[in-house]
Formats: structure tokens, sequence, C-alpha cells
């Protein structure tokens, strides 16, 4: 005999679990994958993530809200304390809680750093379920999993220690699975089929942001941001199609920002063909994302010591106040 009655409902479970690790740990590629879409950039650079984005994993009988947070550092400024109060807050309100740990780098250094050690320790007296994430196990030889569970085995009451590979999926689902069983019941906090709470102003910038993280090296890329000055959709004039007619277009336009003068002027190029790669990426990128034609304008602007500047972080949404 079931022991559920005919007409009772199965469980509905949610809530919301934060992504937390040190930097390059493979936080957002985790989220992606979970997601099941690009949602959050990646880059091989430290650092990619500024502030909480928000992956809703929907299915039939449960709700996920995966936040991804900025890495684990000392901050250096105030867009640095942003951060890090960015990740407290999001992991003190969370139900659950993943430690995301580089396996290739602990097998390395045999040990957890100050910044994971700080965060488990706030954690410890919070009584939250947190699991631990063991990250890039197709980069280590199978013999060293073991010593490096045992060792994280040791330092923290863990719910759960599971490895997965975030760049090829392997664990992924068991991992899903897993928070998923340990969500408390609860409601659908957003609509089905829902993919983040980000707008697409936000999620433009950000992958706008992913290509100047991908074309520029040495220290550019942390000391630059994008602002969208304006964001118009175009629709379709059809008057004859049923329904609400369908967007045809979106025209972006959007300013970098960088610190320095030299910046400026690797971040345009030769004749600006740095500045137009850039811009040609991001365009596809953004086309993708909004399943329609955009027009991208792209000008670059010297701000100097704008992550100290107050007012140039409310601009970017990298205040408390947000």
């Amino acid at each position: 005999m079931n022991i559920m009655e005919k007409n009772e409902k199965p469980i509905f479970r949610s809530g919301f679990v934060a992504l937390t690790g040190r930097p390059n740990a493979g936080k957002s590629t985790l989220v992606n994958q979970m997601a099941g879409m690009d949602l959050a950039i990646v880059s091989y650079k430290p650092q990619t993530t500024r502030t909480a984005i928000r992956a809703i994993i929907d299915e039939p009988h449960g709700q996920m809200i995966l936040t991804d947070t900025p890495g684990l550092i000392k901050p250096r400024n105030r867009l640095g304390q942003f951060m890090s109060d960015t990740i407290t807050r999001t992991v003190l309100d969370a139900d659950l809680v993943v430690l995301l740990v580089d396996a290739k780098e602990e097998d390395r250094l045999k040990g957890r750093s100050v910044a994971e050690q700080m965060m488990l320790d706030k954690l410890r007296d919070t009584g939250k379920p947190v699991f631990l994430v063991l990250n890039k196990v197709d980069l280590i030889p199978k013999e060293a999993l073991l010593p490096i569970m045992d060792r994280w085995n040791r330092i923290y009451p863990f719910t759960a220690i599971i490895p997965v590979s975030a760049k090829s999926g392997d664990g992924v689902e068991i991992l899903k699975r897993a928070l998923f069983d340990r969500l408390p019941e609860g409601p659908r906090y957003f609509p089905e089929d829902s993919l983040t709470d980000q707008t697409e102003r936000v999620l433009a910038s950000e992958l706008i942001r992913e290509q100047i993280l991908r074309q520029v090296h040495e220290e550019i890329p942390h000391g630059t941001a994008v602002i969208i000055n304006s964001f118009e959709e175009e629709f379709d004039s059809c008057q004859t199609c049923a329904g609400d007619p369908e967007r045809s277009m979106v025209l972006i336009d959007a300013t970098i920002l960088c610190e320095k003068d030299t910046h400026k002027g690797i971040l345009i190029g030769k004749g600006g063909a740095r500045l137009k790669s850039i811009g040609t990426a991001a365009r596809l990128s953004i086309e993708k994302m909004l399943d329609c034609r955009c027009y991208l304008e792209l000008t670059v602007k010297v701000r100097q010591d704008w992550q100290n500047r107050p007012g140039i972080l409310k601009d970017l949404g990298l205040t408390p106040e947000r």
C-alpha cells in the first residue's frame, strides 16, 4: 500500500542555495552547468563575478534558487568591500551553502586557505547544512581524491562531500539531487520556467564585460566596468499578427569605464580594432540571449579610481542599496 494518500500532494521543496569559494574555483561554470545555460560569465581570470547572480532551477516538485557569489578575497577598495559584504549576506541568508573547492589546487597546497577557514567559522554556529563540492576532480589522480576528502572531513561536519567536474558535468546531477533533497518545504518563489532574477539589461552588461575579460590581458580587465546607458526595444509592426508583437531588435548604448588613458588605448586598439572585436563578440552573445537582433554601440571612458567612487559604484549597482 502506498504510504501517500491518493489525494495527498507530493512535498514541494524550495529554497536558496549560496555558492561560495575562492576565486577560480569554478563557481560560475557550475552555476551555468546546473542551470543548463550561460547565466554567469566565465573566465580563467580570478574575480570574474562581482555581484550575486541567481539561477532559478525549476522542477515539478521543487525550485532551487542557486546564487553565484564573488570569490573569497580580502577587500582592497570599496568595490572589494561590496563584494565581500555580498558574499556574507548571501551565505547567511541561504537555506543551504555549497563551498566549492578547486581539487587540483587543494591537492597541490594540501590545505584550506585563510578565506575558506574564515567562511567555515562564520557558518559553524548557524546550523546550516553545508555541502563541500570538490571541483575539477578530472584534473587530479584518482588516488588523490580520498586524502583530500579526508582532510576536509576532519575540519568541518559537512552535510556531504561531493566530487564533480563542473566543466564536463560529471557528478553535477548527483549534486543537484542532493541539494533538492535537503531543501525545506516551501513555495515556488519565481514563476515556472524562470531562469534568473537578473534583468536583460544587467545580463547584457555582463556579456560585454565577459568579452573584455577574454580579449584583454594583464591588470586591465579588473579595472573596467560596463554601464548600460540605454536599452531600447523595437517590435514588428505587423497589424495582422495574433497576440503581442514580437521583439525584432534591441538597441544598446554602453560605456566601458577604465582607470587610465593607457588602458583606454589598449581597449580601443589600433584603429579601433580591439573595441570592434569586443563589440562583435558581445553582440553575438547578447543576440543569443535575447533571441533577436541587437545593435550595440560601445564607447570607452576614463574614470580614475572608479572602484572607490560611491556615485559610480551606485550607477553600476555595486552598492548595498541595490
